[in-house]
């Protein structure tokens, strides 16, 4: 196998047509050829709201907060965070953020910590974002906030796994269903932004799993949504 040095692969977009781009033929492919799994079964709310703000508005309740975010990538929510940087934490084994590992080899090398304000957007992945979730509620200060990215998939293929497009949620509205079903957990999701779940814990929490949601499918979601406690931007303002 021919191993292409660095310097020339810049130079392919110069003489590779767009179409053939990382991602591109798919997301044509499936524009075309796949209709029916790209069709959005419904809408996230329209307005001027997004992640950021959210997770803005949590940090700025806590004096000195700590704020731990994982799955960094392009930095885009981590470099918007107006803390020290002795006080925030973004960990991805691949790029962005702080610290470059695994989220499981950071909570087993930094047990110790705590923190105010969680943000998980990891591998879109049920098993991995579970134990995101269960690590992070074991290091959550009393009266902290955990934020969820991607809990409200619209299509089949923005819900598949593996992922078959650009835009994916993954599957880990099912960590969304648990936690709706769990123990003395103060839970909701707003319907912005590809969904974002906000978790408050209560005395003796505890996360209950449920048997057989990992072969669930977009069809058992879009059944599962309608009871799951999803509100709007304007309400989450008032309860954060």
């Amino acid at each position: 196998m021919i191993k292409i040095p660095k310097k020339f692969k810049s130079l392919f977009k110069y003489f590779v047509p767009y179409i053939f781009f990382s991602g591109n033929f798919r997301e044509l492919f499936n524009s075309v050829f796949r209709r029916k799994q790209i069709i959005h079964k419904f809408e996230h709310e329209k307005n001027f709201y997004n992640r950021h703000a959210f997770i803005n508005k949590a940090i700025s309740k806590f004096e000195n907060c700590k704020y731990l975010e994982i799955g960094v990538s392009n930095n885009d929510v981590f470099n918007s965070i107006p803390l020290s940087m002795e006080n925030k934490f973004g960990v991805d084994p691949v790029y962005g953020g702080n610290y470059r590992m695994t989220s499981d080899d950071f909570f087993k090398k930094y047990s110790d910590l705590k923190f105010d304000v969680i943000f998980i957007d990891g591998l879109h992945e049920y098993d991995q974002c579970k134990k995101d979730c269960i690590n992070s509620m074991k290091h959550l200060n009393h009266d902290g906030i955990i934020f969820f990215h991607d809990f409200l998939p619209r299509s089949f293929f923005e819900e598949k796994v593996p992922r078959k497009q650009k835009s994916w949620s993954g599957d880990i509205w099912k960590v969304a269903i648990e936690l709706s079903k769990s123990k003395n957990i103060d839970f909701k999701i707003i319907n912005i932004d590809m969904g974002i779940g906000m978790l408050k814990l209560k005395k003796d929490f505890e996360y209950r799993s449920i048997d057989g949601i990992k072969n669930k499918d977009f069809n058992d979601f879009l059944e599962y949504r309608e009871t799951l406690p999803i509100i709007n931007s304007e309400e989450a303002l008032k309860i954060i």
